[in-house]
């Protein structure tokens, strides 16, 4: 019964990296080969998830979990944790429309109020992005 009680208390504290892209397209990979990196770095008390579509956040919705996104345009990484900046236009922009506009459906819907979007270059150096990342992440 205790080791159950462990492993129960050890799955809430665990943070959860979602990141979000398409494999098979270079502009819209990034954050897939972000969290390869970081999948092999083992952080401690990080899970890692690559995911392809919108609706896997569902799963996670009673878990603390991040986002990772490319954007296009962007010049340095961003954390945004208010969904309504996530437009289109000039403002910021989540490259997989899909996914901010899930994000905006489910926060209407009052699946979802807050979020945590980790926002990379579309054409950043994943050398340079990798701590970056792992610095939010770890905080």
């Amino acid at each position: 019964m205790t080791r159950n009680i462990n492993l129960a208390l050890y799955k809430n504290l665990m943070k959860y990296l979602l990141a979000f892209g398409n494999p098979y397209l270079k502009e819209d990979n990034l954050a897939l080969e972000l969290a390869d990196l970081l999948i092999k770095e083992k952080i401690k008390g990080i899970d890692i998830v690559k995911c392809i579509s919108p609706e896997e956040v569902l799963d996670y919705l009673d878990k603390d979990f991040y986002i990772l996104d490319v954007v296009k345009d962007l010049k340095k990484i961003m954390l945004i944790d208010d969904i309504d900046k996530l437009k289109s236009g000039k403002m910021v922009s989540l490259h997989d429309f899909d996914l901010g506009f899930f994000l905006k459906l489910m926060k209407e819907t009052g699946k979802i109020e807050k979020v945590k979007i980790i926002c990379v270059p579309q054409t950043g150096d994943i050398k340079d992005l990798l701590p970056e990342v792992q610095k939010v992440i770890t905080q």
